[in-house]
């Protein structure tokens, strides 16, 4: 009897100390996980602005379209040639400046879908680039339309909202969940001051923002995603409690320096 009591607290312990050294540990390797994937999408960037060599017969050496790898993130990760990167730029700023054009008209509510199928241009994670928050620690990925898998692991691009580029009448959208155990994602954008930096890294370059307003609105309250012209704003969203089981909505407004 005495030897069974010793096997079950033993055994309680075990689960003691599992559930508390839980959060901690996922929290660590999903930031590692994070890093890596903004790592390789550096990676992937260096490698499509390479010149291609060319054979002998004046063919490309290597197709750069064809090469792919699993990333720490158990997902294809593809390497796209310079000339999809190309073509993907030019359908972003058209798909831009159709969001401005038909602003008001278009069905904002649509959030899921893609704003882009980044398949057409050999990118087969719907990876567009990552953010970069120093003041808080956060850096994501940076995935099209919002999916639980999209708002669980990185930073979700709301559909009919612009895409982070370059350019004016932009206002792009970025949400990500809160609260999420084991994962720090939009968690601490609510700590964020005005005149904190936050920066966007796409395939072209890099976008630096300043934060210019921070507040709490009701989950009906979409003001802040329309775009303000002459502008080039980056919006961030995620779930604050209201208490009980309702939630509102942090908003940061920052806007291109």
């Amino acid at each position: 009897m005495k030897k069974a009591l010793i096997i079950i607290a033993s055994l309680m312990l075990i689960a003691g100390l599992v559930l508390l050294l839980f959060e901690p540990v996922s929290t660590s390797v999903n930031n590692y996980t994070a890093n890596k994937i903004a790592d390789e999408f550096d990676e992937i960037v260096r490698e499509a602005n390479k010149p291609v060599k060319k054979s002998k017969s004046g063919s490309n050496s290597e197709n750069n379209s064809d090469y792919s790898y699993s990333s720490s993130s158990s997902q294809q990760i593809t390497r796209p040639t310079k000339e999809q990167l190309d073509k993907l730029l030019k359908a972003s700023k058209k798909y831009n400046e159709g969001i401005f054009s038909n602003q008001g008209t278009v069905n904002t509510s649509d959030y899921t879908s893609s704003a882009i199928n980044l398949k057409k241009y050999g990118i087969y994670n719907n990876t567009y680039g990552y953010i970069s928050v120093p003041a808080i620690g956060m850096r994501l990925p940076i995935y099209l339309g919002v999916n639980e898998s999209a708002l669980s692991y990185g930073a979700a691009h709301l559909c009919n909202t612009s895409l982070p580029i370059k350019g004016k009448n932009v206002n792009c959208v970025l949400a990500s969940h809160s609260g999420f155990r084991g994962r720090v994602l939009f968690d601490n954008i609510k700590n964020l001051s005005v005149g904190n930096t936050v920066s966007v890294r796409n395939y072209w370059g890099t976008i630096n923002y300043k934060v210019i307003k921070k507040h709490t609105v009701k989950p009906n309250n979409t003001n802040d995603i329309y775009i303000r012209p002459s502008r080039q704003l980056l919006t961030l969203v995620t779930c604050v409690s209201a208490g009980g089981d309702k939630f509102n909505r942090c908003i940061v407004v920052c806007e291109k320096t």
